[in-house]
């Protein structure tokens, strides 16, 4: 089990963010986690990522890495971690001193994947700002890498180009739990969906049985949102 998540909630003050929740997740699997705004997948995400602390229950995350390394996973956030001056030339220095298992020559091979341009961060385009963190975040070399709404607000273009490189950096000994409100453009990625709902788990489910059912993501997303 790489990710194993206990009885897990989490309290803002008196708003419950997430309801008590058990899931696992096995390497090999990239996971939709699907839902409504505030839903829960922001806080499910950053509980796993151990940037939230439980209210109640345990977060556990197993990872074979060398010893005294820290990081266990690698977390796109919707929020900018980046300088405004910096370029890709200084992210990658920036993540190579920041996380041991940041791999520049794979950083390299998906800012041209993804056509970043190489400028300053704010002088970016929305979509090629998010591009830029998701080539930092996917040149990281660990088992889980936990993408917090990487479509979102951006061209169908760079959709696809977002897509083909979390499939072409995808191997079988990792996991991505990618949250997303694009349910249809980011479909053919998913093996498995977890669709929340007002921080409850309303379907854990294959997304190959799905399918296999005559069904789809986007149609039983639909159907569990009315």
């Amino acid at each position: 089990m790489l990710l194993s998540i206990r009885e897990v909630s989490k309290m803002y003050g008196r708003v419950r963010g997430l309801q008590p929740t058990s899931l696992d997740f096995e390497r090999g699997e990239i996971v939709g986690l699907l839902g409504p705004n505030g839903s829960g997948k922001t806080t499910l995400l950053r509980l796993a990522a151990g940037l939230l602390t439980p209210t109640t229950g345990e977060v556990r995350v197993q990872h074979e890495a060398p010893r005294g390394q820290q990081h266990l996973f690698a977390f796109l956030s919707t929020k900018a971690m980046l300088a405004d001056w910096m370029c890709p030339a200084d992210v990658s220095r920036f993540m190579t001193g920041l996380f041991r298992d940041f791999s520049p020559l794979r950083f390299e091979r998906l800012l041209g994947q993804l056509e970043v341009t190489d400028r300053n961060f704010k002088a970016l385009s929305r979509g090629n700002q998010t591009k830029l963190l998701l080539a930092a975040t996917l040149a990281r070399e660990t088992s889980l890498y936990l993408l917090d709404e990487p479509l979102s607000g951006i061209d169908f273009m760079s959709r696809e180009s977002i897509i083909e490189a979390v499939l072409s950096e995808f191997r079988s000994d990792a996991t991505v739990i990618m949250s997303t409100h694009e349910v249809k453009d980011a479909e053919p990625l998913f093996d498995r969906i977890v669709i929340l709902r007002e921080g409850n788990v309303l379907l854990d489910t294959s997304a190959d049985d799905l399918r296999a059912a005559g069904s789809s993501v986007v149609e039983t997303y639909r159907s569990n949102m009315q």
